[in-house]
């Protein structure tokens, strides 16, 4: 039944991969959008004497949205910053504990962090919010991308937790580490090199 289970969450965790790859991919295209309207502006203040449209609301909610959509790939891409002084001066079987303690911790946080967004953006519907610009946006909507974004990391977050803690069921160190653990600077450069 174990192997089962671990396959079954080797296959979510597989298709978690393939679709937080995606979603920050659009994460880019949207800040790439971001930039060009940037641009835009400030070509037409150059040309125009004023801009054409607010730049600076619309890439707020950009930046907001693609951050929050981008959280699980950077997650799995063990890409989140880390302090690690003396992690790699540790046993082994320690460093895999605290990686697993590491990932609780960031799951509880990620899901504190959810709930006071849905609030923000729960209060917004019911309030019917408009943002205080003459685009007059309803705000539920940046905000509702923005619980998005992370309710999908703490779905990765949760597949990571179940996954390491199976792992350590069957005393599969290496499995933790794979998806929990802390890169040493020799695999960060093998894996650029690469």
């Amino acid at each position: 039944m174990l192997c089962t289970l671990v396959k079954t969450i080797d296959r979510w965790l597989s298709w978690a991969e393939l679709w937080s790859l995606r979603l920050a991919r659009f994460g880019c295209v949207l800040l790439l959008g971001a930039i060009g309207l940037i641009t835009l502006n400030v070509f037409a203040r150059s040309i125009f004497g004023h801009s054409l449209l607010p730049a600076a609301e619309i890439s707020g909610y950009i930046l907001a949205a693609s951050t929050s959509v981008a959280l699980a790939y950077a997650q799995l891409a063990k890409s989140h910053i880390r302090i690690d002084a003396a992690y790699h001066f540790l046993p082994r079987r320690f460093q895999r504990t605290l990686d697993i303690v590491a990932l609780m911790a960031f799951l509880v946080f990620a899901v504190l962090i959810t709930e006071a967004a849905w609030g923000v953006a729960a209060e917004s519907i019911q309030r019917g919010s408009l943002s205080n610009t003459p685009l007059q946006v309803p705000l539920w909507i940046p905000q509702c991308l923005w619980v998005v974004g992370m309710l999908w990391f703490n779905v990765v977050l949760l597949l990571l937790l179940i996954r390491t803690l199976l792992a350590a069921v069957q005393r599969d160190g290496t499995t933790i580490h794979y998806w929990a653990g802390n890169e040493t600077e020799i695999e960060d450069i093998s894996k650029d090199l690469s």
